[in-house]
């Protein structure tokens, strides 16, 4: 018989066997499977239908929405094994014999419903994100590009590295999103001493239950901020990067996943680098982008001084959205349409990186996935249903120049990779590819 695993705060509580029928998942006293303890849960909230061997999810109308696997439900939807299904903060794990596991197989093209408003059209999602930045800009301030490139990143689902010298406010900006958006922010202060277990969590032996219990580490949090990473040593920064590809946690043998929104901003200090040990190529390359901050020019400058006369603004800050409106948003970017012309200037510049004499070597095919996806979270912020090459252009350096190592012998007449990115795109003139 297919069966659920509730998840409460990343501990298994129970499970629930699905019966032939209907169920009803939902808050009120006459749903089959209850969750009373928790505010987000609707009276009936969502419902199971398990019949011919398959198990159909149907959301019901509920106030914050169901979500499979991390994306928002719009249809009812097969369930697959290993499928996971969130509701407030309770995980739903579906397991079932009698089918395949298949847990990335999710359509990404998902039929709107009217009665869901705003948060079903892309127009939402620019609503959302002007709204976020504004709220961020209060504490980060004169550094615009820099807070919209972390959004492009959050809409599609990567992970960032903020790489720049101390006291420039890398910190400030992982916190001032995190308390921006209702959730919770977890933050690891990197550590040569530090173990994988101080990260991940670890299994601690109970003695009233006399059984282990499942201590959680930081990273089981919506928005994580790794702080001065190349400083923890390299199994601990492994720890770390297999969190943010796979969504999910492994301790002796159990599997957790990873609440969504999941997002990590990383943070390295490129001036001190003793005791230090920096990230190497492959798992740079686990990054969405690698941003820099930089020195507030005098004017902005004088104004931080002014906010921070009385009182901190981080403190002030208030969340302007609740998670789930965030996780439509992401939805919402895949939506965004990609034409034939894109995807051909997209796979003409990866191949430029591939056969220029300045890198060692060039850009994988996941570059490309994550070039494309930036794009289409950029288009949807300026709202637009479809990407242009420029969207492509204008993120190229963020996106790629860190995936690409110079050659030593290049380093003379190319300072930096995103010099060469750059010498790149000059020869790739938009007249062409958007006329």
């Amino acid at each position: 018989m297919p069966k659920l695993t509730i998840q409460e705060d990343y501990k298994a509580t129970g499970e629930y066997v699905i019966p032939e029928g209907k169920s009803i998942i939902g808050r009120g006293p006459d749903a089959d499977l209850v969750l009373s303890n928790h505010v987000g849960v609707s009276r009936e909230h969502c419902q199971l239908t398990y019949q011919q061997g398959s198990v159909l999810l149907e959301d019901l109308g509920s106030r914050n929405g169901t979500f499979l696997n991390g994306k928002p439900l719009m249809k009812p939807t097969e369930l697959k094994h290993q499928d996971y299904i969130q509701i407030d903060d309770v995980l739903l794990i579906y397991s079932s014999r009698s089918q395949d596991a298949d847990v990335d197989a999710i359509a990404e093209s998902r039929e709107r419903s009217a009665d869901m408003g705003d948060s079903r059209s892309l127009s939402f999602v620019k609503e959302v994100t002007d709204r976020l930045h504004a709220n961020i800009a209060k504490v980060i301030q004169g550094k615009d590009d820099v807070i919209r490139h972390v959004l492009i990143a959050l809409l599609s689902d990567g992970h960032v590295l903020l790489e720049d010298v101390p006291g420039v406010g890398k910190t400030k900006l992982a916190q001032a999103l995190a308390r921006s958006i209702n959730t919770d922010f977890k933050r690891i202060q990197f550590t040569p001493d530090m173990l994988p277990n101080d990260v991940t969590g670890v299994n601690i032996y109970d003695e009233p239950s006399k059984k282990f219990v499942f201590m959680p580490g930081p990273i089981f949090s919506n928005v994580v901020l790794a702080d001065e990473i190349n400083r923890g040593t390299p199994r601990v920064q492994s720890s770390l990067l297999e969190c943010m590809a796979e969504s999910s946690v492994t301790i002796d043998g159990s599997s957790y996943i990873l609440h969504k929104p999941f997002f990590v901003i990383a943070t390295q200090n490129p001036v001190e680098y003793q005791g230090t040990y920096p990230l190497p190529e492959a798992q740079l390359d686990r990054f969405l982008m690698r941003l820099t901050i930089g020195y507030p020019d005098p004017e902005t400058e004088k104004r931080i001084l002014e906010s921070h006369v009385e009182d901190n603004p981080l403190t002030s800050l208030k969340p302007v959205l609740e998670a789930s409106d965030l996780l439509h948003c992401q939805a919402l970017v895949r939506t965004v349409y990609v034409s034939a012309q894109f995807r051909d200037y997209l796979v003409t510049l990866i191949n430029k990186t591939r056969n220029h004499p300045a890198f060692a070597f060039g850009c994988s095919p996941r570059a490309t996935l994550a070039l494309l996806r930036a794009s289409q979270a950029l288009a949807a912020m300026k709202g637009r249903d479809h990407v242009m090459p420029r969207d492509a252009r204008d993120l190229a350096v963020c996106v790629l120049a860190h995936r690409m190592p110079l050659r030593l012998q290049s380093r003379s007449e190319w300072a930096t990779s995103a010099k060469a990115l750059e010498d790149i795109l000059s020869q790739m003139p938009m007249s062409r590819w958007e006329s």
